[in-house]
């Protein structure tokens, strides 16, 4: 067993212990392509995979993490295939099937390996490496309706944040701390849990679900929205040592998400989970 901390004076990783995250996180992504393309499941690369795809063949130098998104169909039938197969080496970890997790994605987690980090250090389940699978969610034509739905997910997210700083007794100051201690002994009174908003997310996308919608959006971070068009197909690139899925029109998609994305951001900008430690386990 292996277990590296990381220097908390710096928010940047060891330059080995970073190479050796993004060589086990391309194990895990080339084994959930294999999974995804053994049943037919189509996905698409994410966030700053795609960019990473696009811009550096692979990996942004300093990123740590994987992205994958699908549409609700192929999503419901990726947690299917997991929960009917077997597998000695990964896990499904969701609102669905874990109580401590709140977020509206999903968590394809290599097992016997463990991140520890201030929004996980109460929880009752393994984090480990892992690729984040988001939804991607039809959304109502009417304009007005697309906004206030996507305005509803945000909120909804913010609720899952602040029982997430709950849970795990995050507080920036002693002002904050009394308050966070008073709200969780109101939800406590009053039978407030996380399980009714998880529930009124799901109704919300749900509701859309067999949409002939012009316009998508990503639900379960950062609930941007896209053209329908943008995800119709996909288009095989390099990402370091394999091949992935990004959307056909991948420039429209990082355009909207980062703007101008072939240029490299200054170094006070260039954002990545920096955890506390990582036990790698086997890997």
């Amino acid at each position: 067993m292996t277990v590296i901390k990381r220097n908390m004076n710096y928010n940047e990783y060891d330059e080995d212990v970073l190479k050796h995250l993004q060589e086990v996180e391309l194990m895990v992504l080339k084994d959930f392509i294999d999974i995804c393309e053994k049943n037919k499941i189509e996905y698409f690369s994410y966030g700053g995979t795609t960019l990473g795809a696009i811009r550096h063949n692979g990996f942004i130098p300093w990123d740590d993490d994987i992205d994958v998104i699908m549409t609700k169909k192929n999503y419901e039938k990726f947690l299917k295939v997991m929960e009917t197969e077997k597998n000695e080496k990964y896990e499904i970890i969701n609102n669905r099937n874990t109580e401590d997790f709140y977020f509206p994605y999903t968590l394809f987690n290599l097992k016997r390996t463990t991140i520890v980090d201030i929004l996980h250090d109460k929880i009752n389940y393994n984090y480990g490496i892992h690729i984040d699978l988001f939804i991607l969610s039809n959304t109502p034509n009417n304009s007005l309706k697309r906004q206030l739905f996507i305005k509803k997910l945000k909120i909804l997210h913010k609720i899952f944040f602040i029982f997430t700083v709950l849970q795990n007794d995050i507080y920036i100051s002693s002002t904050k701390e009394k308050f966070g201690r008073t709200l969780k002994k109101l939800l406590k009174i009053f039978h407030i849990t996380p399980n009714l908003f998880k529930k009124i997310f799901d109704k919300s996308v749900a509701k859309y679900e067999n949409e002939t919608s012009k316009n998508v959006c990503e639900a379960g971070y950062y609930y941007n929205k896209f053209p329908k068009e943008v995800w119709e197909s996909t288009k095989k690139v390099k990402f370091e040592s394999i091949k992935i899925n990004v959307p056909k029109d991948y420039d429209t998609f990082l355009k909207t998400t980062y703007g101008d994305y072939m240029k490299l951001p200054p170094k006070e900008q260039r954002k990545n989970h920096s955890p506390d430690s990582i036990d790698f386990g086997p890997y």
